[in-house]
């Protein structure tokens, strides 16, 4: 853990992975339970080595565990810790690129929050917001993630849905052609998603609300 301190990057990644995988063995045996709590905290630190490794770590984590692996209290202090991170405006965009790249992870943990409004609301405000971010990186990040929100929280996205279809549309314009391709595919897997419930008589019918506006969208990416 005092490595992670260390003021070389490639150090800090190595020990990252390590502790992910030491993490992934003991955590779902109930073992090493400050491990996440401490790496939460700090990804509040002035320092911004331990700042950046601590998200890094908790990226990895997230990738080695199973929703299941983790009770609902360490879930939500890790979606804490990363949204938390997801600014526009800083000096440096890298806690940021780690953050919602991390939060592309954990968005199975994420499930219990948007039961939640307030809760909800504040983790869609930072994807959408990042999904804007000048960081081309932060974007296309946040746009996966928007994607995955629109799978797994398909109930709620009506929420959010003129905010996503401005958002969306605003990307497919970037000159950043990875950002364009994850806006697209946002719409891609939403429409795939509804041909799936359309048998079981659970669709919103979300593509067709915005069939037209749609259209222009795929015609122009042509």
């Amino acid at each position: 853990m005092a490595t992670l301190a260390s003021p070389k990057a490639p150090i800090r990644n190595q020990v990252a992975s390590i502790l992910a995988q030491i993490a992934a063995i003991e955590i779902p045996r109930k073992e090493w339970d400050d491990l996440i709590p401490n790496l939460c905290s700090n990804s509040t630190s002035e320092d911004l080595n331990i700042r950046l490794a601590s998200l890094k770590t908790l990226g990895y984590i997230c990738e080695e565990l199973q929703t299941d692996d983790l009770n609902d209290s360490l879930k939500n202090n890790i979606i804490l810790a990363l949204t938390n991170n997801i600014m526009n405006g800083e000096e440096t965009p890298e806690p940021s690129r780690l953050a919602i790249k991390a939060l592309l992870h954990s968005i199975p943990y994420t499930a219990p929050n948007f039961k939640v409004q307030q809760e909800r609301d504040f983790i869609m405000a930072k994807v959408l917001t990042a999904c804007a971010s000048p960081d081309e990186e932060v974007q296309e990040s946040a746009l996966h993630c928007l994607r995955e929100i629109g799978t797994q929280e398909y109930e709620f996205i009506e929420l959010y849905f003129e905010q996503i279809c401005q958002t969306t549309a605003a990307a497919t314009k970037s000159k950043n052609n990875k950002v364009g391709a994850q806006s697209f595919e946002f719409w891609t897997t939403l429409a795939e998603e509804e041909a799936e419930r359309r048998s079981k008589n659970t669709c919103k019918q979300y593509i067709e609300k915005c069939k037209d506006e749609l259209l222009l969208l795929v015609l122009g990416g042509l």
